[in-house]
């Protein structure tokens, strides 16, 4: 099965219809809905369109008819398609990033806040359920450039130089596929199971009953 490709035409669409209205409340812009995605798609919950539409949409007003609607639907749909299946052929994301006000740099700060409120939002504590020191430092340039350390008091709880900053953008891209890879692992990997009961000896009688021993009734094959 291929995987599912976003472009840009359908990057402009995406743009013509949702910017209106993230500008006029809480719905989220492109850059923030993948990054949003990109948190969904990686975690170890199974999210549903229903859980993430409403997410997206926030205070949105009314659509102005029902076509834009199905299509807003459609072109987020195949958004969330190409950014799991991105995640899982190992690609890099291509970020969808727009610039700060004021500045030609790009402006990573939405993109990350949003996955981290996805964070937030899903049912599983992925910190609770990691247990692992080593996944937060995974999700270490998702934090740093979100907001994550920032105090609205202005007394951040880390001060980052614009050098460890312009790092952390460098390293978002694999930073996002390793979390991705490391809830892949942790869902594939192998359960332990364990015996109940004392181990049974080759010459011991055999539990079902028979009054046979294990080796010559039910252990015959082992």
């Amino acid at each position: 099965m291929s995987a599912t490709v976003f472009d840009d035409k359908d990057l402009s669409r995406l743009e013509h219809l949702l910017n209106p209205l993230s500008a006029a409340g809480s719905t989220m812009r492109p850059d923030e809905v993948q990054g949003f995605f990109a948190a969904l798609t990686s975690g170890p919950d199974e999210i549903q369109t229903s859980f993430w539409w409403s997410e997206v949409l926030g205070d949105a007003p009314d659509f102005a008819s029902e076509a834009d609607k199905v299509e807003l639907l459609a072109l987020l749909e195949k958004l969330y398609r190409a950014t799991g299946d991105a995640l899982a052929a190992g690609e890099p994301l291509d970020l969808i990033l727009y610039a700060e006000e004021e500045s030609d740099e790009a402006d990573y700060w939405p993109w990350c806040n949003a996955y981290l409120y996805a964070l937030d939002s899903v049912p599983t504590d992925w910190f609770d359920k990691a247990d692992d020191e080593g996944f937060e430092e995974l999700l270490l340039p998702v934090m740093a450039l979100g907001g994550m350390f920032e105090e609205d008091d202005g007394d951040d709880l880390v001060d980052f130089s614009p050098e460890e900053l312009d790092d952390f953008k460098e390293q978002l891209p694999d930073a996002v596929q390793s979390v991705f890879s490391y809830w892949h692992a942790k869902a594939n990997a192998p359960s332990t199971v364990r015996r109940e009961g004392d181990k049974v000896g080759r010459n011991d009688p055999c539990p079902c009953g028979s009054g046979k021993k294990y080796k010559a009734c039910c252990g015959k094959d082992d």
